[in-house]
């Protein structure tokens, strides 16, 4: 009974931990964005001091590689940290919750916020949270977002990287997954703007 017993809280603390990659689609009819409206959707930042959002489309005929490219190519010369994750992943949001309270000074600094999912986060879902998630937003269709995450070897979200204005990367925790805390997120940003 004992070892029943640590074994459902060990999974029960590991689930609350990480999501695990999902694999079935939200919802089949959901469309991607096309890229006509791309960064066509931003708001201003408002009376209570909030940065602004910006929603980016990647064209749905690139590979996850090429969408990639295009991703970083957008930041080249940057400090950007990039956010994988999923509405329906709790931790996800935990994590964007506790990085609001580094985010503002960081972004004054210079930093940049990308924020990539798939469409297993419903497209109605996803527009709602996204104001309150201050950054560029990118929602992949499955096909590139399974491909990134094969080709990026990532097991489950949330999961980050952090880019170097050079293109390089300063920190990742893409192979392991789960939010490092702002102590390590804070710090490595610090690092790679001064470089």
């Amino acid at each position: 009974m004992k070892k029943i017993t640590t074994l459902v809280l060990a999974l029960t603390l590991f689930a609350g931990v990480s999501c695990a990659k999902k694999t079935e689609t939200a919802s089949a009819n959901i469309p991607n964005e096309t890229p006509e409206m791309a960064a066509t959707e931003s708001a201003a930042a408002t009376a209570d001091d909030k940065a602004p959002y910006t929603i980016r489309t990647i064209d749905p005929k690139l590979s996850g590689k090429q969408a990639w490219e295009k991703i970083l190519a957008t930041y080249k010369g940057e400090v950007v940290l990039i956010d994988f994750w999923a509405t329906w992943c709790p931790p996800c949001r935990r994590a964007m919750k506790e990085i609001d309270a580094i985010k503002p000074a960081l972004m004054k600094k210079g930093a940049r916020f990308v924020y990539i999912t798939g469409e297993t986060s419903p497209m109605d879902t996803w527009k709602e949270m996204v104001p309150n998630i201050h950054g560029d937003h990118y929602r992949l269709t499955d096909k590139q977002w399974g491909e990134l995450c094969n080709q990026m070897e990532i097991p489950g979200i949330p999961a980050y990287i952090l880019i170097n204005k050079d293109g390089s990367t300063a920190f990742s925790n893409l192979s392991t997954g789960g939010y490092p805390g702002n102590e390590i997120i804070g710090n490595n940003i610090e690092v790679a703007l001064t470089k």
